[in-house]
């Protein structure tokens, strides 16, 4: 338990400060939700982004699982989601960075493990795909 996290500060959901800072539970919650995944990808991949680039990604990437064309209401439910719901958690988590002021969004200090775990599951979701 623990092990993900590079900030020895971080208390885990019982109130007990861990080792390395992020628990097993709170890495799970972070990475079960497919946009927060792709989220994390993104940084990892091309670096600090806003929060509205990433929800177009992220409305570009459901436009592509569902075959659909993503409408502005698509992209703005996106956004809604990703400033209220993911970046919270994932900043929560000390997974990502965001500065408000200069509105953009980076990765943490995530351990490799934790990188490798996100880019393969990425990988193995656009296997599945085809």
């Amino acid at each position: 338990m623990g092990r993900y996290h590079s900030d020895p500060t971080r208390r885990d959901t019982r109130g007990a400060t861990t080792a390395a800072g992020l628990t097993d539970d709170q890495l799970y919650r972070a990475l079960a939700a497919t946009e927060r995944r792709r989220v994390l990808h993104s940084l990892l991949t091309t670096g600090p982004s806003t929060p509205d680039q990433l929800a177009t990604l992220l409305a570009g990437w459901h436009a592509t699982d569902s075959g659909r064309l993503v409408t502005a209401e698509d992209r703005d439910k996106r956004l809604t989601e990703l400033v209220h719901v993911h970046l919270p958690l994932l900043e929560d988590a000390g997974l990502v960075v965001r500065d408000e002021a200069a509105d953009s969004v980076e990765i943490g200090p995530v351990q490799p493990a934790v990188a490798k775990l996100v880019r393969e599951s990425i990988a193995a979701e656009s296997a599945s795909r085809g």
